[in-house]
């Protein structure tokens, strides 16, 4: 549903809304808070340990967080661009989810850049919220009429689905809230029913204990069930957005896979590797839990050489590359091929013998 007084103010003043984007307002105050729903996510501990709008509830889910400001815009952008994730990549390739094929909020940033440049020509007051642990992102979406939270705990759009990242506007100026649109998932859950590791629970909400996507980003030492679950996946999970019906529309090409050469990310630099991927979410960014996703997607889908790049492995210097590997060769079935008073001689944690004693038996 398009915001017509918004689009009229725009157009007004020679705005353009890029290519693949859509705006939408509401005004202030408007009554939304999302903390309770937040905390309730936190305290049933579905949010594992992550911090962002964690950090903060009462704030983060504060729709009318300032006095003076009279509407906010919303700004979406679909980023389901040509190419869709496949855990059926050729030997020693790693898929990446579509969010993260490229840095897809610069976009948003840029056209939010140029509102602000606006207003504050009529010396209008704003404050953004891009990619913000202070402000939960998908506050006003569905009281802007821009559609509604899935099943999946996605916001959907008709025509877009799920494919859509989201950015706040806070304006010193009133505009009118359109009507909100009536949109529901009906008796469809088939992102429930297609996550890997039935991560959308009975009540969709996502158990981010469970969730790929959240493990392929977090410092913790990864279960193994969930290893194996991680199939060929370098970074991020896109299964509950492709089986999203909404979502299924021609911008979407099944023949195209954004892939990586896993090997070569095993070999590359630290610094070299933090920079081609500037816009992951790395913890620490610190370079060895991308190599570590790779060493599990690597091992989840072999080369036949990948025996000898593991065995060469648990010499490395970091403990992250030797508890994967000491994983990654159980996986292939050759970890027993490795003398284990040997192993035990190397300066090697605790944490990598307990991996070793646990797979070796």
């Amino acid at each position: 549903m398009k915001d017509i007084n918004l689009i009229n103010y725009l157009n007004k003043h020679n705005i353009d809304v890029p290519e693949y984007m859509s705006v939408s307002t509401v005004s202030l105050p408007s009554l939304v808070n999302k903390s309770e729903e937040i905390k309730h996510v936190k305290n049933e501990n579905k949010h594992a340990d992550m911090k962002f709008t964690f950090s903060n509830p009462d704030y983060s889910g504060l729709g009318d967080k300032f006095k003076w400001a009279k509407s906010c815009i919303i700004i979406s952008f679909n980023y389901g661009e040509n190419y869709k994730t496949s855990i059926a990549s050729p030997l020693g390739k790693g898929s990446i989810a579509r969010f993260a094929v490229k840095d897809y909020y610069e976009p948003i940033k840029q056209f939010i850049n140029v509102l602000k440049n606006h207003f504050d020509d009529l010396n209008i007051k704003t404050h953004e919220f891009i990619d913000n642990p202070s402000h939960y992102d998908r506050l006003f979406f569905e009281k802007s009429g821009m559609g509604w939270q899935g099943k999946s705990s996605m916001m959907l759009t008709p025509t877009v689905g799920p494919w859509q990242l989201i950015g706040n506007l806070y304006v010193e100026k009133d505009f009118k809230s359109p009507s909100e649109a009536s949109y529901s998932c009906g008796t469809c859950n088939m992102c429930q029913i297609s996550c890997p590791t039935g991560a959308i629970d009975n009540e969709y909400q996502i158990d981010s204990n469970k969730c790929i996507s959240y493990w392929l980003q977090s410092p913790k030492i990864i279960p193994h069930e969930i290893r194996i679950k991680i199939a060929n996946r370098f970074y991020g999970c896109d299964d509950c957005l492709l089986s999203c019906p909404p979502g299924q529309n021609k911008l979407i090409n099944i023949n195209k896979t954004f892939e990586v050469d896993l090997i070569e990310i095993i070999k590359m630099d630290n610094y070299e590797l933090i920079s081609k991927f500037s816009w992951f979410y790395v913890p620490k960014r610190d370079a060895d839990y991308l190599k570590r996703n790779a060493i599990i997607a690597l091992a989840n889908n072999p080369l036949p050489n990948s025996y000898e790049l593991f065995n060469q492995l648990l010499y490395s210097d970091s403990e992250i590359i030797r508890l994967y590997s000491v994983w990654a060769l159980w996986r292939i079935d050759r970890l027993k091929t490795i003398n284990k008073e040997s192993f035990y001689k190397r300066e090697v944690s605790q944490n990598v013998i307990h991996e070793f004693d646990l797979l070796i038996k």
